[in-house]
């Protein structure tokens, strides 16, 4: 599959000088390299730059980039699998291409149990996955990525799911050298107040890796976090890998850019080491 961008120009701007000088407007200061944290995972959001851009931005900068990238995301659109990956092919932004990591792509669809297929039309239209390429671009222009679209599914699919991952990463010999991405935003359309606490409750989830606890406290809270199926996902792949460490690089909402605090959209950039 070709995947051809389907929000630019309307998630973030068109063509990579555009990108480039919306990113250099929020002002965030460089990191140096050897501060940068060798991260294994990162919840990072996924709406228009104006909003999240910033917080998103924040969270890439502080950690290495890895040469594979597996790229969680869940499903806005309503079509395709449950648990849709692509295994070949690339995603052909007009002034770039990032390859799909092909080799372990399929190293996931064919671990045992399994519950993965090559599913083009979950993701053909899907901004969860592409909003984040551009910016991780930023950092690295030479990374191949596996994209993920999950529907929502229970809570034994996600510890499924997350074993296939890590079984095709570790027999891959990948462990050191991937970074997976569950891209996600936080609370939808609540009062900023209300979305801060509601958020709360699912960030301490994340920053004590309590996979289970997070998709519970969704569930039995009613918390609006789209990706919490990736961010689950994540987190048990991570604490497989022996990763114990999380941290908060970023919280704000869409009211910080549209001054309306009534109804917001929550955003977070949590990095998992």
């Amino acid at each position: 599959m070709i995947r051809k961008p389907a929000v630019s120009g309307y998630f973030y701007p068109a063509g990579i000088n555009n990108i480039k000088k919306l990113i250099a407007s929020f002002n965030i200061p460089e990191v140096n390299e050897k501060e940068k944290i060798d991260a294994f995972g990162i919840v990072s959001p996924h709406a228009g730059y104006v909003y999240s851009g910033k917080t998103a931005f924040m969270g890439y900068s502080k950690i290495v980039i890895k040469n594979n990238i597996i790229i969680l995301g869940p499903n806005h659109t309503g079509f395709g699998s449950d648990f849709s990956i692509i295994d070949e092919g690339a995603y052909n932004f007009s002034d770039f291409k990032i390859p799909v990591n092909s080799d372990l792509a399929k190293a996931i669809i064919n671990e045992n149990d399994s519950p993965f297929k090559v599913d083009e039309l979950a993701q053909a239209k899907e901004h969860s996955i592409e909003v984040q390429i551009p910016l991780i671009h930023y950092f690295k222009d030479n990374f191949s990525i596996v994209p993920v679209v999950f529907s929502y599914i229970r809570y034994n699919d996600v510890v499924k799911a997350a074993n296939a991952i890590y079984h095709a990463v570790e027999k891959s010999g990948l462990l050191n050298d991937v970074l997976i991405v569950a891209s996600s935003d936080m609370t939808h359309y609540e009062t900023a107040q209300n979305a801060k606490i509601k958020d709360e409750i699912a960030i301490r989830q994340i920053l004590n890796l309590n996979a289970y606890g997070l998709y519970n406290k969704v569930m039995e809270n009613g918390i609006s976090m789209c990706g919490f199926i990736p961010a689950s996902i994540m987190i048990l792949t991570a604490k497989m890998s022996g990763r114990a460490n999380a941290k908060l690089i970023n919280y704000t909402n869409s009211g910080e850019t549209t001054g309306d605090y009534s109804s917001v959209v929550g955003y977070s950039s949590i990095v998992v080491y």
